[in-house]
């Protein structure tokens, strides 16, 4: 649902956000490890770890900056953060693992006054196996799907929306408390979650550069207060792969619901999943594609009223590995309202984004250059981004990029925003 009428919650900043899924690359294939199956991000994080040290405990100590180019122009971002990752086995069928951050910001930062630190912590589980099957208990970020450009059924997870510009996956999604279960078998992998309380999507905070609420909030929040739970079907072969998912979720943002006196009651509104993705590689190319239905969607209309419709949203993407070191890609979304009238406010019947992007790296692979164009359709708008890593050692990585956020339409998502061109650099010490 939308918090404001002329940027909707649900895909508020999308044009910007979503192109993280680029930026950081391709989920690893999850690993089996001493019997145990990780989830993909905390694979790649042993793996990591395996290399640069025995230690299960790694750090890392971030120092960002980014300035506003287009008058006003101002020091936008000015923060200093540490992550902690912990990764340990014990008892032999046993793995816990945690992730969190936590982030100072600095004076000058656009939310320095408003929120002056920020904790979060988005995996903090205990796995276990036996046999074919394994269980997770505790905090958990779960990713669906195989889309890089947007949410198709990458939606039980909620997303961290305060940042305009942030391109880092593990923290676009939210930690929940989750149950989740992975039975293996020849005929594909059987996968089941149940989330007791459900997470909400977190919008800019009021104060902060990117915060354009106009509402007035009652403080009780109203509406499904159940839980989510929902499976999914996988099966691998050699050049492929193919996933089949059904859910029963509360939406990651609230529903609005306008009062007699003007303000605003915030509703928990649920809906119902049906989807699948699936993936085939060729050659040198790898085509992937995604769809879902969802059913009892909540929007709003003119007055603020709450309308429950369907809507079916689908993906096509395809990469060319022209050599080790060039990757070309595009990528096709159309999030699409069944039943749209005019009356519904924010969102057009067809939703249509385009996605092209070049990956390139050099100098053994140490230097890595991503490029990136969005558009979207009807509402134009345009998103080009310039990003490049360089890995100065096993410890120190250096981050620069470069955003420029395009529209001329009032009813685009980054109406608000298109004056925020921004150049950014980050310097990373791991240990």
């Amino acid at each position: 649902m939308n918090s404001q009428p002329a940027m909707p919650a649900s895909f508020r900043l999308l044009l910007v956000a979503a192109l993280g899924f680029v930026l950081d690359g391709r989920l690893a294939q999850a690993q089996e490890v001493a019997g145990l199956q990780l989830e993909p991000a905390a694979a790649a994080d042993s793996a990591d770890a395996a290399d640069t040290s025995d230690s299960p405990l790694r750090v890392t100590l971030a120092q960002e900056a980014a300035y506003k180019a287009e008058q006003p122009d101002r020091l936008i971002k000015n923060r200093t953060s540490v992550r902690l990752e912990y990764s340990q086995y014990f008892l032999d069928h046993f793995v816990v693992q945690f992730s969190g951050k936590t982030t100072a910001f600095l004076k000058k930062d656009h939310r320095h006054d408003a929120e002056r630190t920020d904790t979060t912590v988005s995996q903090a589980y205990v796995q276990t196996s036996a046999g074919q099957t394994s269980v997770r208990a505790g905090i958990q970020a779960l990713a669906w799907g195989e889309s890089l450009l947007a949410p198709i059924t990458d939606v039980v997870s909620p997303r961290d929306n305060r940042e305009l510009f942030n391109f880092n996956l593990e923290e676009l999604r939210i930690g929940q408390p989750m149950l989740a279960v992975d039975q293996y078998s020849s005929f594909g992998r059987w996968s089941m979650f149940w989330i007791p309380k459900p997470a909400f999507n977190k919008n800019p905070k009021p104060g902060t550069a990117y915060s354009f609420d106009p509402f007035r909030y009652r403080a009780r929040i109203e509406g499904d207060d159940g839980g989510e739970y929902g499976a999914s079907w996988k099966k691998n072969s050699e050049n492929a792969d193919v996933t089949l998912m059904a859910a029963s979720l509360v939406d990651n943002d609230y529903g609005l619901a306008m009062n007699a006196d003007g303000t605003v009651t915030r509703v928990k509104e649920r809906y119902a999943l049906a989807g699948l993705s699936f993936t085939y590689a060729l050659k040198s190319f790898v085509l992937r594609g995604e769809a879902a239905l969802k059913s009892s969607k909540a929007f709003n209309d003119a007055a603020l009223r709450i309308v429950k419709k369907r809507a079916f949203d689908s993906y096509l993407g395809l990469d060319y590995r022209y050599s080790a070191t060039l990757t070309v890609g595009v990528e096709l979304v159309d999030q699409h309202i069944a039943g749209w009238t005019d009356a519904i406010q924010g969102y057009a019947r067809d939703n249509r984004s385009l996605l092209l992007n070049v990956s390139k790296t050099m100098m053994n692979d140490d230097l890595t250059v991503n490029l990136l164009h969005f558009q979207n359709r009807p509402y134009r708008a345009s998103v080009t981004v310039l990003e490049s890593t360089y890995k100065w050692n096993d410890h120190v990585t250096l981050g620069f990029n470069a955003s420029v956020p395009d529209t001329n339409d009032r009813r685009s998502a980054l109406w608000n925003v298109r004056d925020q061109k921004q150049v950014g650099f980050r310097i990373q010490y791991q240990f």
